[in-house]
């Protein structure tokens, strides 16, 4: 992450058209960047192997400081956890996904997040994890089902989560700052924390 991106948030120069809380897997980048980059139009955009945890956030305009503070202090009681990707599955035919066992634990972010904001609009529907291989929209069946025979037998992919971006969209989504998860008030010495056993 570029530090430099964070200090923007809270000096008034934040000029993005969206907002969402992700958790990024860089990890699965190997196995379905070259996928999504044909597949998904966000990875056109610079967003990377992700899920969706919260969308939309708070508006670009608002983004302040304080903002990020809170969304570190809703999500530091969240132990990091592991996350295991074994299996592809589809939503309907028009998208297809890498399904993650740990879904409790991005529940619980989702949740804490919309506690710790309640101003946000409400779920619609109950969260579904789920990382985006690629959407119908933008790619043949053919082409989507080839990315399902390609990725299947390199499953399964096994990640550590322990942060969530806040990810603001202008041209391209950036990651204007990161929270950790497992951070105890008194600094990073929780279970969640990078060097932590």
């Amino acid at each position: 992450m570029d530090p430099a991106r964070i200090g923007h948030v809270g000096e008034g120069t934040v000029r993005g058209v969206r907002t969402m809380i992700a958790a990024l897997v860089p990890e699965a980048e190997p196995l379905v960047g070259a996928f999504r980059a044909e597949l998904d139009p966000t990875a056109r955009r610079g967003l990377g192997a992700h899920l969706t945890l919260v969308r939309p956030f708070v508006e670009p305009a608002a983004l302040t400081g304080e903002t990020v503070a809170a969304l570190r202090r809703a999500v530091a009681a969240v132990p990091a956890f592991a996350c295991t990707f074994a299996e592809l599955r589809w939503f309907s035919d028009r998208v297809l996904w890498l399904a993650p066992d740990a879904v409790a634990g991005f529940r619980e972010i989702a949740d804490r997040v919309r506690a710790g904001f309640p101003e946000l609009p409400a779920e619609e529907r109950e969260l579904v994890p789920h990382l985006t291989v690629g959407l119908r929209r933008a790619a043949t069946t053919e082409a989507l089902r080839a990315a399902e025979a390609a990725i299947a037998p390199q499953l399964p992919l096994t990640v550590r989560v322990d942060r969530v971006a806040l990810m603001v969209r202008t041209q391209t989504w950036d990651v204007a700052a990161e929270a950790l998860l497992g951070v105890s008030p008194s600094g990073p010495s929780g279970r969640g924390c990078p060097g932590s056993p």
